[in-house]
């Protein structure tokens, strides 16, 4: 009888900063986009990397959005307007770590950059989380951990260098 070899090294990689943008379809909440001027609708491409340097530490050690590790929660598309925008390729992957580590899609996790952004919440924990620490991370690593013996899922991202890390022990001792 042959034997058969599996090669479970697979897998895909390439630059994270590309030359040049890639266009990508993000949805946003009619009522949201039609109160927008032209000059914001034009701008909106270019909020995402600011969001992200701004709300990434806050998003990084935050209670999950979605509560079930097997599935991913979506807008729903009735009152939804579909826009093309020219996106930074290392801003669409971050996004993406952190958009799937919560267990909801990149639009989604836009969407609610700007609504946290629109409410000000930034202001409140610019300096708290922020300051000291680096823009962003060195390593992002997103871990989808599927136990078929004990039928559980896992999502989550680990960050390198992680500002945040804190024992129990150091946190109830404050």
């Amino acid at each position: 009888m042959g034997k058969i070899y599996l090669h479970t090294e697979q897998k895909i990689q390439s630059a994270l900063f590309e030359s040049g943008t890639r266009v990508e379809t993000i949805l946003f909440p009619e009522s949201y986009f039609n109160a927008l001027t032209l000059e914001q609708r034009k701008a909106l491409p270019k909020r995402i990397l600011p969001l992200l340097k701004r709300y990434q530490k806050l998003m990084l050690s935050q209670r999950r959005i979605n509560s079930k590790a097997g599935k991913t929660l979506y807008q729903k598309p009735q009152g939804m307007v579909r826009v093309n925008m020219r996106i930074n390729t290392g801003a669409w992957a971050i996004l993406g770590a952190i958009s799937a580590a919560h267990g909801v899609s990149r639009c989604f996790m836009v969407n609610y950059l700007l609504w946290l952004d629109d409410s000000e919440v930034g202001d409140s924990i610019e300096q708290a989380l922020n300051v000291g620490c680096p823009t962003f991370h060195n390593i992002y690593s997103y871990i989808w951990h599927l136990d078929l013996t004990k039928n559980s899922i896992t999502r989550r991202i680990e960050f390198n260098p992680n500002p945040l890390w804190t024992t129990k022990a150091d946190h109830f001792s404050q």
